[in-house]
């Protein structure tokens, strides 16, 4: 009985929302920024950013009520309403992208 419930809880937990840092970014290519000028892709570097900010406030959000949730009913809240693993992942990958860009450029 004891292996059954320390099987549940660790099925439980690992349900739970990851933090933004363990989060490994999406796989983007810089040349889908090459036709942009250098104040197009600092434009576009700013907005990735504010973006990236957003997903990582809401995934930050999915975890706290991960953590509330299991604690309080053994179920994490994420699994019933999703959370930004995906959204965070692809902002940290476009802005990787966009860096590379500003920097093969040297703007």
């Amino acid at each position: 009985m004891t292996a059954l419930v320390a099987t549940a809880a660790l099925a439980t937990l690992a349900a739970c929302a990851k933090s933004p840092s363990s989060i490994a970014p999406a796989s983007v290519s810089s040349s889908e920024y090459d036709h942009l000028t250098c104040k197009e892709l600092q434009r576009e570097q700013r907005e990735v950013d504010l973006k990236l900010a957003d997903a990582t406030s809401r995934q930050n959000s999915a975890q706290t009520a991960d953590a509330v949730g299991v604690f309080l009913v053994l179920i994490p809240v994420s699994a019933l309403t999703g959370d930004a693993e995906g959204d965070v992942a692809r902002y940290k990958g476009e802005k990787i992208a966009i860096e590379r860009s500003i920097t093969r450029r040297d703007c």
